[in-house]
């Protein structure tokens, strides 16, 4: 078998910039998507993670509706996806998004340009026909356009009727999205309109100005914007949680968070011609026809089966997961989060195989096992971003003020008392549950789950935590703690803060 230099070239980049510490599953894409994300991780200084995960963003944009994927029975998606970019300021999540996105940005200028020219010559017919000099009437001309960045509801979905296709909530910040939700209306749907639109709902509105209602039979939005980590809890507001908005999210959040030094010299160096190479790959997509209904005006999406091998795998995994809902008996234990990834899986399978399509490395007749085993892989980059991003969320900080009531309960204790003992702390039933499984599943667990419904608190030997449990009065005495099983107290995350800060303060002073 004859390795390609792209090959070579991929694997020492990879060597020489980490990519195996970021997590990010880089070897599923095809070589010349690696070898473009290199170039510009090298010559832009960009982000490696924010870089590839808007390539799949931009993929996503430019394959619209022309294919969705067929899940099972009557389900079937577009490859819409909703993206968050995290990260401190500095750390570069607009630049990738401005590279990434210019070939669609200049498509949709040819558009703009186009249309100026049919509607001058509509004007100019219509000016005919107020002097009685009667001509075979135009139709009156329609902008299409993809990228829009700020906008009402209202204008989201008069663009997507006007492109069938489909289009991109391209923001900054996604804070601002949000925040903009009721600027011009108490009543805009928005939201309600981006649930419905991620489920492939049909999306309606009406216009003073028209007759009959905007109506987008298969709409596919997609959505990306970056986010600062101090600004997170926006996102995980109640109402977006609850709403299973946030559920819906994929989050790229770097564990490097160093911002790469600029290399001098590097821009006297002859440089690769990243920017044609990449718009000649998303112009190959962006050049597929889109079905239309007979209409002119609804699309009619070609629909991608897995291949038998492929939907055996996708079909596995996910029951992997229903086995691990199933198993859970108290339903406020269940997180919902978990039963959204099937959809986003697939989505991402459908992306990789029109990347890897475009790439020349497979055919599009089908989704293969080659997508499907990629799109997990990049189902567990997510999840695990999302993790470290809810561990800096106001939520988590909300929950760790929550768990007082556990100093109250004893070492053993079931969940019963856990319930009684969070009613009297002034906790709700559901909130006890879910400290119950988030301190038991963290990476760091304050508890054990002895069997169903009874907990153990768990002590380590000679040890002080914050967060987690103390040596009580009657074993401090004892130095020699081999061997013994330790008694815990239990404290809150605001004593323990409240402690380490007492002793910062103390080393202060001294």
């Amino acid at each position: 078998m004859m390795i390609s230099p792209d090959f070579l070239s991929n694997k020492i980049h990879a060597e020489v910039q980490g990519v195996a510490d970021t997590g990010f599953p880089l070897d599923i894409f095809p070589e010349p998507m690696q070898k473009i994300v290199h170039e510009l991780v090298t010559y832009e200084n960009f982000n490696l993670e924010y870089t590839a995960s808007v390539m799949l963003s931009a993929y996503a944009t430019a394959i619209g509706n022309t294919y969705h994927v067929k899940i099972k029975g009557k389900w079937e998606t577009a490859c819409a996806i909703y993206m968050v970019l995290v990260g401190r300021p500095g750390l570069g999540k607009t630049p990738p998004i401005g590279f990434l996105y210019k070939p669609i940005r200049d498509f949709d200028q040819q558009m703009l340009d186009k249309a100026h020219k049919e509607y001058d010559a509509y004007a100019q017919q219509q000016t005919m026909k107020k002097d009685g000099e009667m001509k075979e009437p135009m139709e009156k001309p329609r902008l299409v356009q993809t990228v829009i960045s700020d906008f009402t509801q209202e204008a989201m979905l008069s663009t997507h009727y006007d492109n069938p296709r489909g289009i991109v909530l391209l923001v900054d910040e996604v804070v601002a999205l949000f925040n903009s939700v009721k600027r011009y209306s108490a009543k805009s749907n928005l939201i309600e309109d981006l649930l419905s639109a991620y489920s492939g709902q049909p999306l309606k509105a009406v216009r003073k100005s028209e007759v009959f209602p905007i109506c987008v039979s298969h709409p596919c939005i997609n959505l990306i914007g970056g986010i600062q980590t101090n600004i997170l809890d926006e996102i995980f507001k109640k109402e977006y949680v609850s709403n299973g908005l946030t559920d819906r999210f994929l989050f790229v959040f770097p564990k490097n968070k160093k911002i790469p030094k600029w290399q001098i010299g590097i821009d006297k160096e002859k440089r690769p011609d990243t920017l044609w190479k990449w718009t000649y790959y998303i112009n190959k997509v962006q050049n597929m026809v889109c079905p239309l209904c007979d209409d002119g005006l609804s699309a009619q999406p070609k629909e991608l089966d897995f291949s038998d091998e492929a939907m055996t795998y996708f079909y596995n995994w996910n029951n992997g997961i229903i086995d691990e809902v199933n198993s859970i008996e108290d339903d406020n234990e269940v997180e919902s989060r978990k039963m959204k990834l099937n959809g986003n899986a697939a989505r991402l399978s459908l992306i990789l195989q029109v990347m890897r399509w475009s790439a020349g490395d497979c055919q599009l007749d089908c989704i293969d096992i080659v997508s499907v085993k990629g799109a997990i892989r990049l189902i567990e980059y997510f999840e695990d971003s999302y993790k470290r991003v809810k561990a800096l969320s106001g939520i988590e900080e909300t929950t760790k003020n929550q768990d007082g009531w556990l100093a109250l309960v004893g070492n053993t204790f079931t969940s019963a008392e856990a319930e009684a003992t969070g009613t009297r702390f002034g906790v709700s039933r559901r909130t006890v549950f879910s400290s119950l499984k988030r301190l038991t599943d963290s990476n760091t667990p304050t508890l054990r789950r002895v069997k169903q419904g009874i907990y153990e608190k768990i002590v380590k030997d000679c040890t002080s935590a914050q967060c987690t449990s103390a040596l009580s009065e009657s074993d401090k005495s004892d130095s020699s703690c081999e061997g013994k099983v330790q008694c815990a107290e239990v404290q809150s995350a605001n004593s323990a803060e409240d402690k380490a800060d007492e002793e910062e303060e103390g080393g202060r002073n001294e």
